[in-house]
């Protein structure tokens, strides 16, 4: 059974408003990023995989955004360029 969540970090740039969360569990801790751009109120939540993937999305959260919209192999993306 998870533990509550931790709060483990919170930062904030150029509009961006990032919290890390922490949640030590059996069989092994789960982490949260929770992302908002007050700029243009959007929000999205990263589900990392381990610790270290957690500390890189909450130093840079748009990373993940910016290779899911740029991902060579994604199907909408090549149909988008041979049109």
């Amino acid at each position: 059974m998870p533990s509550p969540d931790t709060h483990f970090g919170h930062r904030e740039s150029a509009g961006i408003v990032v919290d890390l969360f922490w949640s030590h569990g059996d069989p092994g801790d789960e982490f949260r990023v929770e992302v908002q751009d007050t700029r243009e109120a959007n929000r999205f939540v990263l589900y990392p995989a381990t610790g270290p993937e957690a500390i890189h999305a909450f130093h840079h959260p748009l990373a993940p955004a910016r290779a899911a919209r740029t991902r060579p192999d994604d199907p909408a993306l090549q149909r988008r360029a041979a049109a």
